[in-house]
């Protein structure tokens, strides 16, 4: 199996504006590297191609199955995303000859990019990266395949050969991806050596074995060897099913649902342990104006700008939502009245400061958010007392202007003390 971080990683942030499709030098360079060095390998071994090569009927098929493999991905939370790639091409670089392991990878990522036309910069660099690692487990096979002198047994030689493949496929696989993250987006390198990580890349590799295996002993118990991959597929979609149903699709902040859950949960706490707590409510200003004026789209972008801004600002603990529309939530554990104004204060300041890049306007937009604080147990002891008493407060900050901090009832912080806090 093949995990393709680069496609998540880099797609979703290339995607969320037009300057963040440039790669940045270095990563530049490397990709260009890389790309040297895989054309340098495989251009003279394509040439050497002719239809007389043979194998052919066996590069029909795992080139099939290749290019579909790599249109079935799996992402998971964290960046990640896994292809049941491997199965097919550890069979190829054990069984075919090295010009159409070459070609093989080029038959893999071809129709997946006519589907979703990937960034030109991803999808070059994962066929050279595949090139190299596919090419790699080749050598690596064949050293111990032609090793007969050394091993006599035929099979345990044909096992060796697996198991070298195997590692130098997802060692190089990840050794070539970890620099791109971390020059191209800044992500740390070691998340593609975990052992979670080889773990997963290894027992798919392992399997690609048990085909070629199968292949050459009796292919048509090759359906049977390939089948547990529809269970695994489905199990490893599961951490993306569950981040899905507690994710809002539009914001990537938590949902309504999630939010109520983790709000009763720490309200809980608070009360066994009489640890303070904290609510924020954020309700967006005259989003209709927003929308009215630049299109729903804008608005789109601009609830995505504060949760960005949420993301920036929050401490890892906080539990930020989408309330519904155009509200907000944000769970504050541990946090006293006194600095959850602080903190409210700092989300709308940060807001009014941001600038929105919306396609139907020429020049950014700005919006601003009227905030409300509640706590525990001043405001009140059950979920819903303190969401409307900080419902209550938003309510107050619009009618007396908008773009301003409130506190419930039971706070009676001023702005002149938030501001002295903030700047201690």
């Amino acid at each position: 199996m093949s995990a393709t971080p680069l496609d998540d990683a880099f797609d979703r942030v290339a995607s969320s504006s037009r300057q963040e499709r440039k790669l940045p030098t270095l990563a530049l360079l490397y990709l260009l590297a890389v790309a040297t060095v895989a054309v340098a390998v495989s251009m003279p071994l394509l040439a050497d191609l002719t239809p007389s090569s043979g194998h052919w009927l066996t590069f029909i098929i795992l080139g099939t199955s290749v290019a579909l493999a790599q249109m079935f991905v799996v992402r998971t939370p964290g960046n990640k995303s896994y292809h049941t790639t491997g199965v097919f091409l550890i069979p190829a670089a054990l069984l075919l000859p090295v010009e159409l392991v070459a070609l093989i990878v080029v038959v893999q990522h071809v129709p997946d990019w006519l589907r979703n036309r990937t960034t030109w910069y991803i999808q070059s660099f994962n066929i050279f990266n595949y090139m190299l690692a596919s090419l790699g487990a080749w050598l690596s096979a064949h050293v111990i395949l032609g090793a007969d002198g050394a091993i006599s047994n035929g099979n345990l030689r044909f096992a060796l050969a697996g198991l070298a493949a195997s590692v130098c496929f997802v060692g190089l696989n990840s050794a070539l991806i970890a620099p791109m993250l971390q020059l191209g987006r800044g992500q740390s390198m070691p998340l593609l050596f975990s052992f979670q990580h080889f773990s997963t890349e290894l027992v798919f590799a392992a399997l690609g074995v048990v085909v070629a295996t199968f292949w050459s002993a009796n292919p048509w118990l090759i359906p049977f060897a390939i089948a547990p991959l529809l269970l695994i597929h489905r199990a490893l979609s599961v951490p993306q099913l569950q981040a899905e149903a507690r994710v809002d699709a539009k914001t990537g902040l938590f949902n309504a649902q999630h939010f109520s859950v983790a709000l009763a949960e720490e309200v809980s706490r608070a009360e066994r342990f009489q640890r303070p707590l904290s609510l924020i409510m954020a309700d967006l200003d005259l989003l209709r104006e927003i929308n009215n004026t630049y299109g729903h789209l804008a608005g789109d972008a601009v609830l995505k700008g504060i949760a960005d801004v949420f993301r920036a600002t929050l401490r890892h603990y906080d539990v930020p939502a989408r309330f519904g529309g155009e509200e907000f939530s944000i769970l504050l554990p541990e946090t006293p009245p006194e600095e959850a104004m602080v903190i409210a204060e700092r989300i709308r300041s940060a807001v009014a400061e941001r600038r929105f890049d919306v396609e139907t306007s020429s020049e950014p937009i700005r919006a601003t958010v009227s905030i409300g604080v509640s706590a525990y147990p001043k405001d009140g002891q059950e979920p819903n007392a303190l969401i409307h008493q900080a419902d209550l407060a938003v309510y107050r900050a619009k009618l007396q202007g908008r773009n301003r901090v409130l506190g419930a009832q039971g706070l009676r912080q001023t702005a002149e003390t938030i501001h002295s806090a903030m700047s201690r």
